[in-house]
């Protein structure tokens, strides 16, 4: 007669669903030659996916709807189901590979029955390894409510998958031994607590160390009194072999020199690069993509980058949509952001990555309003931010004034049209820069003028200037040397070199960008207004 704590158990298992049909015996059958066998072991593994699926699902489902706050109740419920489909799927194949290790190896649980809890809490640190991984690749870091949802549904995780796992594979140790293993007569709080513990240390205490944070005052640097008032004029696709074709754009300037220009996937992150003069890797502007569900409507605009379930399961099967957006997240300021946070009054107009702020010694004017309003057109964009650049100088007075112009790339690279309309297009892109630049000339501003090609564009960059610099290596030295035209040393960080005069002592680096702002969401005008522009195809 079977020991008494043993049907009690048994009784109890049967309870939560775990031994029904009579899974003890599956065991003792032969995997190659037993029906039942593959039967019994499926029934058994799709409960304990289904409660591992349910609360990964739960976590992930919370990190989201924390990331993306104008999800509605329908997206959610599809998003929760789309994550426990994925689970579902894992935890699956997880609870039979140890299933099918177990049989190949019984020993392994009869001599060292704590080989079986090892075994569960392993499964279940695996499946919160993969959860943290997916957490850890969001572009920016989360909030602190975030991470307490996080972190407790990594806990919860961890505990749900051990005792799943460890009920899954119990019967097992009853049908052997014909008694409760001692490992299962203890409790295993003590066992789960340690190991929640080091995990949750061993994956997350690294992260926060790593983690730049900003601090709360800017770096304080000596600087050199100047009186100079500088702007810096950015123009996307415009080439050096453009700019000779321009007699009247180079007149306008004392030097011009044909530059190497940065990398960049994306418009966004190549003058992201030339404007804080550091890397990719440094800044973290990059092309990103959003995901749009079948329901629900909303585009999800931040989704981690190892998010297998929604960029990769879902769009393959139709049922959500991978949608371009422009990137919002930038970890470095701009070489005018660190002039304004150390007393030079700047202005800056339409560039990447920037949201709109005045107050203080720093003007700035985000690219929302401006692309909404030029409607799709590129001369009217580059019209609309010149018109701005005029109003932020009227209104501000400032030493350094910035613009970001990418009306030619548009036209050239991003319109499809066709060729003798690019022509007249171009034409008119470059009359409105040379105009642009004639006015700032007028109020007093000396000039320099960067160029980048653009989208699949060919050529050489170009630097211009209306003050005596040095022939430069590449777009990179344009950041180094407004820096050093304010007084101001360049970083460590910066690959280039300033133009303007002898190199002065580096500092180690400017910080991180001293925002603490989540990333904004995209309005539908100005997502409109990228695809009608080519920017988000």
């Amino acid at each position: 007669m079977a020991d008494p704590s043993v049907e009690a158990l048994r009784e109890q298992l049967r309870d939560r669903g775990y031994l029904k049909h009579g899974i003890e015996r599956w065991f003792a059958l032969d995997p190659w030659s037993s029906r039942t066998f593959w039967v019994e072991l499926t029934i058994v593994a799709l409960k304990a996916a289904i409660l591992i699926a349910a609360f990964a699902a739960l976590a992930h489902t919370a990190v989201m709807l924390m990331r993306n706050t104008q999800i509605n109740a329908p997206a959610t419920a599809f998003l929760f189901a789309l994550y426990g489909a994925g689970w579902l799927f894992l935890g699956f194949v997880l609870v039979i590979v140890a299933a099918l290790l177990l049989k190949l190896r019984p020993e392994v649980a009869i001599d060292t029955p704590r080989a079986l809890l090892a075994i569960s809490i392993a499964t279940g640190a695996l499946i919160t390894v993969a959860f943290a991984v997916w957490w850890y690749r969001f572009d920016s870091p989360p909030s602190v409510l975030e991470l307490m949802v996080g972190g407790t549904g990594a806990v919860l995780i961890l505990v749900v998958a051990t005792v799943v796992v460890s009920a899954a594979l119990l019967s097992f140790s009853i049908h052997e031994l014909h008694r409760i293993p001692a490992i299962h007569q203890k409790s295993r709080t003590a066992p789960l607590l340690v190991a929640a513990l080091a995990l949750i240390a061993g994956l997350f205490i690294p992260l926060y160390l790593r983690t730049e944070r900003p601090s709360a005052k800017p770096a304080q640097v000596i600087t050199k009194p100047t009186d100079r008032r500088v702007v810096l004029v950015g123009v996307d696709g415009l080439t050096w072999e453009i700019a000779r074709s321009r007699p009247d754009l180079l007149a306008a300037f004392t030097v011009a020199f044909p530059a190497a220009p940065v990398d960049g996937a994306s418009a966004a992150e190549r003058w992201a690069s030339l404007g804080t003069g550091v890397p990719a890797a440094l800044h973290g502007v990059r092309a990103v993509a959003g995901v749009r569900l079948k329901a629900g409507g909303e585009v999800l605009q931040s989704i981690s980058r190892s998010d297998l379930v929604l960029l990769h399961l879902a769009t393959g099967l139709g049922l959500a949509s991978r949608q371009p957006l422009p990137p919002t997240v930038r970890r470095r300021e701009f070489v005018w952001e660190i002039l304004a946070a150390r007393g030079t009054p700047s202005v800056a107009v339409n560039w990447w990555t920037s949201p709109t702020v005045r107050g203080g010694l720093l003007n700035s004017i985000g690219q929302e309003g401006i692309f909404a309003a030029a409607r799709g057109n590129a001369i009217l964009l580059d019209a609309t931010a010149a018109r701005n650049l005029q109003r932020g100088i009227a209104g501000a007075r400032p030493r350094f004034a910035t613009v970001y112009l990418p009306g030619l790339d548009v036209i050239l690279n991003r319109s499809g049209a066709d060729t003798s309309s690019r022509l007249a297009g171009s034409i008119r892109a470059l009359d409105g820069i040379t105009s642009v630049v004639s006015h700032l000339r007028e109020l007093g501003f000396d000039v320099i003028l960067a160029g980048l090609p653009g989208e699949g564009q060919e050529g050489q960059g170009i630097i211009a200037a209306t003050i005596p610099i040095s022939k430069p290596q590449s777009a990179w030295d344009v950041a180094p040397t407004v820096a050093s035209l304010f007084g101001f040393p360049a970083s460590a960080e910066m690959p280039g070199q300033s133009l303007a005069g002898s190199e002065e002592p580096r500092i180690a680096t400017y910080g991180t960008r001293l925002s603490k702002d989540s990333p904004p969401r995209l309005n539908q005008e100005y997502y409109d207004s990228l695809k009608a522009l080519g920017y988000i195809r």
